[in-house]
């Protein structure tokens, strides 16, 4: 087997291996990566060699990248080489990072441009990651590797998938563009809830443990294999320990157990406690009960089916034109009924009434309100 260094051999050095290569170069087929005519042509123009192991150093004689190769073929001008059947090292500070193997690459730009291509596996030494594609750019000096072309990868953290990947190995990140899923990573998905993430753009940070989109957000909650609840936002970020979902600008939240649908412009979703809590003004639509409510700030119990709304909270109840204004509200969604406390107004228009006091129970599929509690003004109004 023969090992060369792309650069820093020195002119001798390297034909003495051309040479020694030579022999195998009168023999076998040209590489089955080569296309038409006119490219066999350019390749056997070069010098091919087999069963050989390329490095890359940098100025401080610290390794780039080594790659073994089934054959090697290098240009007229020996600054390409194409490859076939690479199996690599990819370094980065003269530690070991990744190691890729791919079908066939070229190495470009006097040693500094990795490319591979077809059925690339990336396998990461300390980030645990495994990364698969068909187009593998691998640039050291810059720290850069770029993956395209049906790119999915697997670690403890997620599993994604995307159209392209770039990955900072010095920063731990990686970001991912086009057509983003990703999915946590649970032992057993068929009864533990795990999440989905859509997005056109991802930032993944493995050492913070942290998902971001700058970009529309799409996340689902899975449980039994059914979608249980989804919610989206301009922005957003996942805190992949303590398992919470922070989305801001028109955010949109659907409980679809409960055919309830909640906006506003920030929500903080924690996922394994089932609260989502919203500190700005938000509405909630609920079309199986007709009603909407809308509040300053609010927190919904997933598990226990409650709905607490606080400052400003008004519901409207379409079917008897009814509308309730109160400082805090609690609405079990269970039991459909309603607790309000505080500056309780409540006036509907069928039959038409006003209700004021200090507290009201209201009954929703029952359409009745009892105000309690201190001070109570009842108006009727005539028809």
């Amino acid at each position: 087997m023969k090992r060369l260094y792309w650069l820093g051999l020195g002119g001798l050095a390297l034909f003495v291996a051309l040479v020694i290569g030579l022999r195998t170069l009168r023999q076998g087929p040209v590489p089955d990566y080569v296309g038409d005519e006119a490219q066999q042509e350019a390749l056997t123009s070069g010098l091919t060699l087999r069963d050989v192991t390329l490095e890359q150093p940098d100025e401080n004689g610290e390794l780039l990248w080594r790659v073994h190769a089934e054959t090697v073929t290098y240009s007229p001008d020996q600054q390409t080489a194409k490859i076939t059947r690479p199996e690599g090292e990819l370094y980065l500070d003269g530690t070991l990072i990744y190691r890729v193997t791919a079908q066939r690459g070229e190495i470009l730009e006097d040693g500094q441009l990795v490319i591979l291509a077809g059925n690339i596996v990336a396998t990461g030494i300390e980030s645990q990651a495994v990364l698969r594609g068909n187009e593998l750019q691998w640039r050291a000096q810059d720290d850069l590797m770029v993956l395209r072309d049906r790119i999915t990868g697997t670690h403890p953290q997620l599993r994604v998938a995307a159209n392209e990947a770039r990955v900072y190995e010095r920063e731990n990140r990686m970001e991912l563009e086009g057509e983003v899923v990703a999915n946590t990573v649970v032992e057993d998905p068929s009864t533990e809830p795990w999440l989905k993430l859509q997005a056109e753009a991802l930032e993944w940070r493995w050492q913070a443990e942290e998902v971001e989109s700058p970009a529309l957000l799409r996340v689902e909650r899975f449980l039994n294999r059914a979608i249980t609840e989804v919610i989206t936002g301009e922005t957003g970020l996942l805190d992949l320990p303590e398992n919470q979902v922070t989305l801001t600008d028109n955010v949109l939240v659907e409980l679809l157990a409960l055919s309830l649908r909640i906006t506003g412009d920030h929500a903080r979703w924690d996922v394994d406690g089932e609260q989502v809590i919203m500190d700005r003004p938000l509405r909630a639509d609920s079309e199986a009960e007709a009603v909407t409510l809308s509040a300053q700030q609010g927190q919904f119990d997933l598990e226990a089916q409650v709905i607490d709304l606080a400052r400003e909270v008004v519901v409207v109840s379409t079917r008897n034109d009814g509308r309730l204004n109160t400082d805090r509200l609690r609405w079990d969604l269970a039991n459909q009924t309603v607790v309000a406390e505080g500056a309780v107004d409540y006036r509907q228009g069928n039959p038409p009434a006003r209700v004021r006091g200090p507290e009201a129970v209201g009954y929703i599929q029952e359409q009745r309100v009892v105000i309690s509690g201190g001070r109570v003004v009842t108006e009727i109004v005539s028809p």
